[in-house]
């Protein structure tokens, strides 16, 4: 067991205080079980609830009690700890560890804690080390679907291979858990049914708060105009590929995407997750970063890594990093630290997570965000031309079970100069209602006539635009063709 190997070797070098962050309190204490056996000595296990209960002449659950007790053996021995992370919201349990945690090396003794919050009190950051315990990887997963799913034969093996891509990310109590759930639902379970463990992995993401799994049901097709951006994302569709790593070729960072608002950058992120037949997850940006310790934001990014292959979406980022301006000086520091943490992580990581952010503002975004090296690059999304606006009816159109032949998109486009997408969507949607409530199929001419309602995004904020474009001319690149001839020639006289 290699989890068990490498605390075995931070406890032999002197690290005695060990933090191990999971979930998975039954993997975790095999862990350190398997550990005290490397080093040939007792291991001791204590809970507020039972106190040294697997230990003969039970224990005190009293924390700083079962801390005496620790620093009155000169035996070796491992003691393991759970959920004591509670406990060290107590500074007298704080203090009496950093009093324990020199002398334990020298009685070739160690102290885990294993709980869900891996963060220590500052007091104790120098004392003690933090291992990670991730979800199980693809052969503890291929072996819990053999022992659930029970197959034989070409059938079982791809089987296993789509549960095992599926339950990436969950622990391996949720995996047996889900899994029997599917039995029973579907006797016959088969691949047809793994979609439900999807079902299970969205779940299980909005426990979290922080983060949430999007189905990834959209395609290029559902995106009007941007063609520039489609073509970029079209050439990395199998950059996550094998292919890709024969080849030499990097894993895709990420990208930003500033522009207008209501011009198809939340769009994208959802069309590039289906696209490249990945899933799509959602961070809460803003949420994560009020976490000053910081703590939640590793854990959620530890786990969009444990569901890699994925895209993670941090939408209208700017709104995350604005908070960091606004608050107190102290919570500013803390929320620094976090977005410091945040930027290591989207610089130094090497696991297929592909980071779409977009932004609506460039005035709240930091430096250190936007140089070179954070993402692959950064595209900025206008207003949509012409030849887009028509796209984009058309689009629209056909969502609402409606024929766009049956319209004039021609003079539809010509008549929204100005508008985003999102506006565009809202004209069809007022003129369905308007043929609605009077009984009738709606037209072109109520479109227009929802258009001409419309004061556009364009004139209420025109100098926020302005500055956008501006910012962008020298830093970004279209995400569009610059179609203003190709508009001038279709201009009606």
């Amino acid at each position: 067991m290699k989890e068990a190997a490498e605390l075995r070797d931070y406890l032999a070098s002197g690290y005695t205080v060990v933090q191990i962050e999971t979930w998975e309190e039954d993997r975790a204490t095999a862990v350190t079980r398997a550990a005290a056996n490397l080093f040939n000595c007792p291991h001791y296990l204590w809970s507020s609830s039972r106190g040294f209960g697997d230990h003969p002449g039970v224990g005190p659950a009293d924390p700083i009690e079962a801390l005496r007790r620790v620093e009155a053996d000169d035996h070796p021995g491992l003691f393991t700890f759970l959920d004591f992370h509670s406990a060290l919201k107590d500074p007298a349990v704080v203090r009496l560890l950093r009093e324990l945690a020199p002398t334990l090396d020298r009685r070739r003794q160690g102290l885990v804690m294993i709980g869900p919050i891996g963060t220590p009190p500052l007091e104790l950051e120098k004392e003690i080390v933090v291992l990670d315990l991730p979800p199980p990887g693809r052969d503890e997963l291929r072996a819990i679907a053999a022992e659930s799913l029970g197959h034989e034969g070409k059938l079982a093996v791809e089987l296993r291979d789509a549960v095992v891509r599926a339950a990436q990310g969950l622990t391996a109590r949720e995996v047996r858990r889900m899994l029997r759930r599917a039995r029973r639902l579907h006797p016959d379970f088969g691949l047809e049914h793994v979609r439900e463990i999807l079902d299970e992995k969205r779940r299980a993401l909005r426990r979290s708060e922080l983060l949430e799994f999007y189905d990834t049901d959209r395609d290029l097709n559902d995106l009007g105009g941007l063609d520039l951006l489609k073509k970029w994302l079209t050439d990395r569709a199998e950059a996550f590929g094998e292919r890709a790593r024969a080849y030499g070729l990097p894993a895709p960072r990420g990208l930003l995407l500033l522009g207008v608002q209501g011009c198809g950058k939340s769009l994208s992120a959802k069309v590039v997750a289906g696209l490249w037949g990945i899933p799509l997850i959602r961070l809460d940006l803003a949420a994560v970063l009020s976490d000053g310790e910081g703590g939640q934001l590793r854990r959620s990014l530890k786990l969009c890594e444990s569901l890699s292959p994925g895209v993670l979406w941090i939408d209208e980022s700017e709104k995350g990093f604005s908070a960091r301006r606004v608050s107190g000086a102290e919570e500013h520091g803390r929320m620094s630290r976090a977005f410091a943490t945040f930027l290591t992580w989207l610089q130094e990581k090497d696991s297929p997570v592909y980071v779409m952010a977009t932004a609506n503002s460039i005035a709240e975004l930091p430096p250190e965000l936007v140089r070179k090296g954070r993402f692959d690059d950064i595209f900025f999304v206008d207003l949509p031309r012409e030849v887009e606006r028509a796209e984009i009816f058309r689009i629209h159109l056909s969502r609402r079970g409606r024929d766009p032949a049956n319209f004039d998109l021609a003079g539809l486009a010509h008549r929204t100069e100005g508008f985003s997408g999102s506006e565009i969507e809202q004209a069809v949607v007022s003129a369905m209602f308007e043929g609605f409530t009077a009984g009738r199929e709606f037209e072109t001419a109520d479109v227009m006539r929802a258009a001409r309602e419309t004061v556009p995004l364009s004139q209420t904020m025109e100098e926020q635009i302005k500055a956008l474009r501006d910012w962008a001319k020298t830093r970004a690149r279209p995400a569009s063709f610059d179609t203003t001839l190709m508009d001038l020639l279709n201009k009606k006289p």
